[in-house]
């Protein structure tokens, strides 16, 4: 069906949340719609609007908008509105920001402000940072690690930003399994910056790249996608059954760029098993395969097969 009047107005999938913060610290306020793009914001504070300076820092995107009330005093505590827009109308939500007081020493959990963030913990699987402050905020991404396109031999790197209250810990995927740093990739969180390299990348690395975060008040991922371009031939070898005895072979001819300087031999069932099944008939086309039923069919075979080894096995 085609839709023939106006877009459908936004609507809050996360709206603002009452936020307090210790005097001279960053507060954060933070929603988010559904709907269709483009969209107009607006900020209010008390019923005033507000613009971006030094004080007040406005920012969206996609569908997320924040606003960053700097160094905050007695002057920042309010009601604080936001005003969604498109052309098929708009929704607004509204919050509060107060102040809290430092609590005194003593055994109690303090909120004032902590020393310097230590230096970066040694690069592990899951890398975790402490920041300062307390507030029980979950994770959120203010920058996604964007998908990449790349020739093989070439490293790569994977950036997100992040925020949240401490610790942070953050892991990277490649499909569903972890990835831990070693010769082939390493893993970093430096301040609000987590990135993943890759070195010296080739096809049968392409694939999701997830990326999670996670501290005490919850956990959040995105996952994003890297295809290597260059190589020449793709081959399926399948042990069908074991009465066969013999691989099947598919030979699909050039694809990727030219000029290609060795016949590169790829597996190109190892390299689905890092896809989402939806993205399957697209890999296949990327690499020159135009049955691709008969791929779906091959790769059933080799589940099949597999599961029956396993079976046997214990």
């Amino acid at each position: 069906a085609i839709f023939c009047g106006k877009a459908p107005p936004p609507t809050f999938v996360r709206e603002l949340r009452p936020t307090e913060v210790v005097k001279g610290l960053e507060a954060t306020l933070e929603c988010e719609v559904t709907g269709t793009p483009p969209f107009e914001v607006k900020w209010l504070k008390n019923n005033k609007e507000m613009f971006s300076s030094k004080k007040y820092a406005i920012s969206t995107k996609e569908s997320i908008f924040t606003l960053n009330v700097t160094n905050c005093d007695v002057s920042d505590v309010g009601e604080y509105q936001c005003i969604i827009s498109n052309e098929g109308g708009s929704c607004s939500c509204s919050t509060r920001l107060s102040l809290k007081e430092s609590l005194a020493p003593g055994p109690a959990l303090s909120c004032t402000p902590s020393p310097p963030c230590p230096p970066p913990l040694p690069k592990q699987g899951a890398t975790a940072v402490a920041v300062s402050g307390c507030q029980g905020k979950p994770p959120s991404f203010m920058k996604k690690p964007e998908p990449l396109n790349v020739f093989s031999g070439t490293n790569i790197t994977f950036t997100s930003i992040i925020k949240g209250s401490p610790p942070l810990e953050v892991k990277w995927f490649r499909g569903s399994v972890e990835l831990v740093p070693g010769h082939k990739c390493n893993i970093t969180l430096q301040d609000s910056l987590a990135e993943l390299e890759l070195f010296d990348v080739h096809p049968l690395l392409s694939g999701d790249y997830t990326c999670q975060v996670s501290n005490e008040a919850g956990k959040i991922s995105c996952t994003t996608h890297l295809f290597v371009k260059g190589l020449s031939r793709l081959l399926f070898l399948i042990d069908v059954h074991e009465t066969v005895g013999l691989p099947v072979t598919f030979d699909c001819g050039i694809a990727g760029s030219e000029p290609i300087e060795e016949d590169q031999t790829i597996d190109i069932l190892e390299l689905l098993k890092n896809v989402d099944p939806k993205e399957y008939e697209k890999y296949a086309r990327m690499y020159g395969i135009t049955d691709f039923r008969g791929l779906l069919q091959a790769f059933e075979l080799l589940k099949q097969t597999r599961e029956e080894e396993n079976s046997f096995n214990r």
